[in-house]
């Protein structure tokens, strides 16, 4: 048989699983249930079911999706190729009320890694996966033990697929999008039947994501400083040795490797910037400035507004980013071949410049979005445009209102004494130092892939 066991892991659930799953049931489809009195949290649950499971291949999967028919024969074809493989499923949508699926063409199965040490939704053409979102995927035994499974010292939820997608890839893996296998998936909404029934600690994740962190960017966890939240895990005081365990033991590569393997995320959608600017107003005199917070946004969009350079904004936020003035080139053009450029990102965040509806910031599509293509005009325009103004493709410029700023027409060529807008205050990041003298100091691991 091709199913060795389900293996259901009751991490201290209220009343227990065995309560309400008949035995005869359990016995018919083949079903073990590994019971914590108390709540561990996701890792040390997954990792219980793991070492309760005997089959060759470990599939994790949450108790609220619907595997579709053929997913199984999908994972199992792939993963005979290496079984150094991750495969992941297309997660679709959910219907709770008939727990079938909908929206099958609209599947995600992959995420990038942020600079705050979280991932991010993005699409592509290819099927490999930088990073995992977290629990659907499948995994040789063979794999999971050489790599070493879950981290030990992560607790509660979240940061374990940060770890598992970079033990894996740095250390001789790969992760491969499965479009052909599909498992809906039931996501958060207003439904209050979607609410979770447990807390999750939020220091408790970012320590864990924090570890990761550490524990596999090697220089580059230095851009923790960069994200004001990192403060609250202490993570210079982390004990990581148990990642270079496993770094000596298999000869993983450095963390710069990732990111050249996935130079179409951080070289062609700009999370390596060549350099980090202002954006000054010419005739006020103020920068654009980003008024939301640093990493990762919890709404999702934010906010725009001038103020005078080199001022931090009082916003609504606790904190706010290393420098809320401070933008980059970013996201994939494809009218250059995908390379970069066709948005602007305030640095440190995951949050781009967009004109959809009003002027403000939503979250980066590192593929490119109609509604971020926006740029600074220069003195070699096709169109006939005068230099110094943000332009979007339709035809509109950014323009300094009363209320702060809006879409109006652009200036012509020869219209114009002076630029609307201008790049000031340059500086190349941290982290393009930092890859750059990786691909100086080891130049054979950057090769053409």
């Amino acid at each position: 048989a091709v199913l060795a066991e389900i293996v259901v892991v009751d991490d201290g659930s209220r009343p227990k699983v065995s309560d309400t799953f008949p035995a005869k049931l359990r016995e018919e489809l083949g079903v073990k249930i590994v019971r914590h009195a108390r709540a561990k949290g996701l890792m040390q649950a997954k990792s219980a079911g793991a070492a309760e499971s005997t089959g060759d291949v470990i599939v994790f999967f949450d108790c609220h999706v619907a595997p579709q028919a053929g997913w199984h024969k999908a994972f199992l074809e792939a993963m005979a190729v290496n079984y150094r493989r991750i495969v992941v499923p297309s997660i679709t949508d959910l219907d709770i009320d008939t727990w079938t699926q909908r929206n099958a063409r609209v599947g995600v199965n992959k995420c990038y890694l942020t600079w705050d040490a979280d991932f991010k939704w993005f699409h592509s053409k290819n099927d490999d996966i930088p990073i995992l979102s977290g629990g659907l995927l499948g995994i040789s035994r063979r794999w999971w033990q050489e790599t070493g499974g879950y981290d030990a010292d992560m607790e509660n939820w979240g940061g374990e697929n940060i770890d598992q997608s970079l033990r894996t890839w740095l250390c001789g893996g790969e992760i491969v999008a499965l479009p052909n296998a599909e498992v809906a998936h039931m996501w958060r909404t207003d439904d209050a039947r979607t609410k979770a029934n447990y807390q999750i600690q939020v220091v408790k994740t970012l320590e864990n994501r924090a570890r990761a962190a550490k524990g596999w960017w090697g220089n580059f966890s230095v851009k923790l400083h960069d994200h004001p939240d990192m403060a609250y895990t202490r993570w210079t005081k982390m004990d990581v040795s148990a990642f270079r365990a496993v770094q000596e033991r298999l000869g993983c590569k450095p963390f710069a490797w990732f990111l050249w393997r996935f130079k179409d995320i951080y070289l062609d959608a700009g999370l390596l910037p060549e350099r980090t600017f202002r954006l000054r107003h010419v005739k006020s005199g103020r920068c654009l400035t980003y008024m939301g917070p640093p990493g990762t946004h919890p709404q999702g969009r934010d906010t725009v507004s001038l103020i005078k350079c080199g001022e931090l904004p009082r916003t609504q936020w606790p904190s706010g980013p290393k420098d809320a003035q401070r933008w980059h080139r970013a996201n994939q053009d494809a009218r250059n071949g995908g390379r970069c450029c066709s948005g602007l990102r305030v640095w440190n965040t995951d949050q781009c410049l967009s004109a959809a509806g009003g002027i403000g910031t939503n979250i980066c599509e590192v593929s490119g979005r109609n509604d971020q293509f926006l740029r600074l005009t220069g003195e070699a325009e096709e169109m006939d445009v005068a230099p110094g103004q943000l332009i979007h493709p339709r035809g509109f410029c950014l323009k300094k209102v009363k209320k702060g700023l809006d879409h109006g027409p652009c200036y012509a060529k020869g219209k114009l004494k002076k630029p609307v807008w201008e790049m000031i205050d340059f500086e190349v990041p941290r982290e393009t130092e930092l890859f750059e003298e990786e691909r100086r100091r080891q130049p054979s691991l950057f090769s053409d892939l």
